[in-house]
């Protein structure tokens, strides 16, 4: 059973692996095994909602499509952009349709839907037929695709476009469950070309995806490398990226006199709320010789600058930033709380 769910602008999934395998070229099947025609259609039904719909970046409307197969082993949801679809009545974009007819194309086959329409609400029943020609061209790329997997990679849009630029990249022949989350989260050859300029020539199809995930982009390794920083491993951006580290931020921290920080550094400063204005706010109260690992103790011990205000009006003398954490540690907890 797999399903898949596309959301606006990218794409998320839960998948189990494919059936389909990949073979070096064009493998003969095993003897005596049973070979499904490539033109056996899928089908089931569907729903759509237009009500829900967005827009995408080029502020065409999407639909939320969900197909669903007769087996109930196959589900997707996605959104569809209206225009995509052929023969669709315009009375299904605010009015009434029924006995409606209409089809969605793409190159791994195509969809062919019945029902009706109310009030931008849909549902029916399709078909879908894989396309033999996108079968024997997947093949040549080195990829076994089952009739089974088509509807998905239809859904998905893993045209032989794409695979043939990934191969370009230097990724060819990739177990199809690969490919598919690769598509899923827009990994791009010409991304891949840049991560590559940068240093990262050997990427597994794994950190990719996650590099995907988290939305870290070759500019940022720029950033940082304009920065003086040398030597960082995808997964040192990964978890900046996580934890959201920003270029604007560690030019803040430079400013306040804290520009060499590492990349754990900076992420733990982002764990612990280290922020460029709390530490100014622990200067404004007089603690202007401050290190990096105080500030995070300050942070874990939960001392702020009213903290220190209060601690100074009820007689301590907070002298340093140990003083204050001390206190923190072994006296009474002074928060926000007592000034109001």
């Amino acid at each position: 059973m797999w399903k898949v769910l596309v959301a606006a602008g990218a794409l998320a999934a839960a998948i189990v692996p494919l059936t389909a395998a990949v073979v070096p070229g064009d493998a003969p099947a095993s003897r005596g095994a049973v070979v499904q025609p490539a033109s056996a259609p899928t089908m089931g039904t569907w729903t759509s909602e237009a009500r829900t719909g967005w827009s995408d970046n080029a502020s065409e409307a999407r639909w939320q499509f969900n197909l669903r197969t007769d087996q109930g082993d196959s589900n997707w949801g996605f959104g569809l952009r209206p225009s995509e679809l052929q023969g669709l009545p315009a009375a299904a974009f605010e009015g009434t349709a029924s006995d409606v007819q209409f089809t969605w194309t793409r190159e791994a086959g195509t969809f062919r839907f019945t029902g009706s329409f109310d009030s931008g609400r849909g549902s029916g029943r399709y078909q879908f037929a894989p396309s033999d020609a996108y079968v024997a061209a997947m093949r040549k790329y080195g990829y076994q695709v089952a009739p089974a997997d088509t509807p998905r990679l239809a859904v998905l849009d893993v045209s032989t476009a794409y695979v043939r630029e990934l191969q370009d990249a230097g990724y060819s022949k990739l177990p199809l469950d690969e490919l598919t989350r690769m598509r899923i989260h827009r990994v791009s050859a010409q991304e891949i070309r840049e991560w590559r300029a940068l240093g990262f020539d050997a990427l597994l199809t794994e950190m990719l995806i996650r590099l995907r995930i988290h939305r870290v982009a070759p500019d940022f390794l720029r950033g940082l490398t304009a920065r003086g920083y040398r030597g960082l491993l995808a997964e040192d951006l990964v978890k900046m990226s996580i934890h959201r580290v920003t270029l604007e931020e560690v030019d803040e921290l430079k400013a306040l006199g804290f520009g060499g920080l590492g990349s754990d550094e900076l992420v733990k400063f982002r764990i612990h709320k280290v922020t460029p204005a709390f530490i100014r706010e622990m200067r404004e109260v007089g603690f202007g010789d401050i290190t990096e690992e105080q500030l995070v103790r300050m942070r874990i011990h939960r001392v702020d600058a009213q903290f220190v205000r209060d601690a100074r009006a009820d007689g301590y003398a907070m002298t340093t930033p140990g003083d204050a954490v001390d206190l923190a540690i072994r006296g009474p907890r002074y928060t926000r709380a007592r000034r109001k």
